[in-house]
């Protein structure tokens, strides 16, 4: 996909109204996330201090906090600013060797020309994923 797409057309997860558009429709119905999706999204979830449960059908879900709040409609994967306010408040853009590893590498899995919004936003989740692992490590050595 190219960082440019038509008016009255869905490019990704981003809208291009056309002229003579009243109102924005419906996002495109997501699909159920592939397993590996799904557990970068329920490890970068604890990294953030709560739980991910996915809305069937969806390709999202709803992170649940502990003190019972929750953010819905959560897939940093595919919405931006989702993957935003996930490396901002596990600081991932302070200079974070695995992040800059991780964007590289998702980066190079691409072909010229193509968007690369979405290998950015897999960086950051797969390192939000390996705080989580990070962690559980040094529990279990404890």
């Amino acid at each position: 996909m190219s960082d440019s797409f038509k008016k009255g057309e869905w490019a990704g997860d981003h809208w291009s109204p056309s002229d003579d558009d009243d109102e924005l429709p419906a996002a495109p119905r997501g699909a159920d996330l592939s397993p590996e999706d799904h557990e970068l999204l329920v490890m970068a979830a604890r990294a953030f201090g709560a739980d991910f449960v996915e809305v069937e059908g969806e390709g999202y879900g709803n992170l649940n906090f502990p003190d019972g709040s929750v953010i819905p409609s959560w897939n940093p994967l595919l919405f931006s600013g989702d993957s935003f306010d996930l490396g901002v408040r596990l600081n991932l853009f302070d200079e974070n060797a695995d992040f800059t590893y991780k964007l590289a590498e998702e980066i190079g899995r691409i072909e010229d020309g193509q968007d690369r919004v979405p290998a950015a936003r897999r960086a950051l989740v797969r390192t939000a994923a390996e705080i989580t692992r990070a962690r559980k490590f040094l529990n279990d050595i404890s």
